[in-house]
């Protein structure tokens, strides 16, 4: 646990580190009691958890599917980061939100392990929200209309506990199960062997560093995304007989 004293003086890494090792030691005490099924569940909370601590209060995170105003619905997503102040969950049912792309900000897949199967899976995810249609439309701010916001591309990744390639041999094969995947991903965390970043360039942290490397990364993407755009209801609306 990270030192408490009165200096005034706080060490962010140590604390970082301390969240890393409570999140590895409850996914390995749920290992030895869950179903392999439960146990992705779990998983899955674990990271919520973590997300629903460090995010600011304009995000949310929870699993969903996407949806647009052509009716068009994404795959199953693990956790999507959506826009909570301006934008609405148009179907917050117990099966999972149906949330509209416009309010998407990041999709994540949480597995096991990084492999170059699940890296895959993880872009055919984000592919299937990435091809949606996303509209906008003027917002009422400071007494004035604000012009529509122009959708920014959504950011997508995969996290995980550890990963099928060795310490030794992380890095050089996360690089090439990356560069190989037709759908990119942009973030990635495997808790116990390190996590990346993938702009022009891929960024590859120590493995100690894991869950520090990807929270501020993360923070800084959505930042540099700004405000989501807001969803024309009406779109979705036109479905309906009394919207005809």
């Amino acid at each position: 646990m990270p030192r408490s004293t009165d200096s005034g003086q706080l060490d962010l890494a140590e604390v970082f580190y301390s969240v890393q090792e409570q999140m590895l030691a409850q996914l390995a005490v749920g290992g030895f009691f869950e179903h392999p099924s439960a146990a992705g569940s779990a998983t899955e909370r674990n990271w919520l958890d973590v997300l629903a601590r460090y995010l600011p209060k304009r995000y949310s995170a929870a699993p969903a599917f996407v949806i647009d105003s052509e009716g068009r619905r994404s795959r199953q997503i693990d956790i999507a980061i959506f826009d909570n102040l301006n934008s609405p969950v148009l179907f917050p049912h117990e099966s999972g939100f149906h949330i509209p792309a416009e309010s998407i900000y990041a999709v994540f897949e949480v597995k096991p392990t990084f492999s170059r199967q699940w890296i895959r899976d993880a872009g055919e995810k984000a592919a299937s929200v990435r091809s949606l249609r996303r509209a906008s439309v003027r917002v009422l701010s400071g007494n004035k209309l604000r012009k529509p916001v122009r959708p920014r591309p959504i950011l997508a990744g995969l996290l995980a506990t550890s990963s099928v390639w060795t310490p030794k041999t992380f890095e050089k094969n996360l690089r090439a199960a990356l560069v190989s995947t037709p759908n990119r991903l942009d973030l990635g965390c495997s808790l116990e062997h390190g996590s990346f970043e993938q702009t022009r360039k891929i960024t590859v942290s120590i493995q100690e560093e894991s869950l520090i490397f990807f929270i501020l990364r993360l923070l800084e993407r959505l930042r540099a995304q700004g405000t989501a755009p807001a969803a024309d209801l009406m779109k979705y609306g036109r479905h309906l007989e009394s919207f005809k």
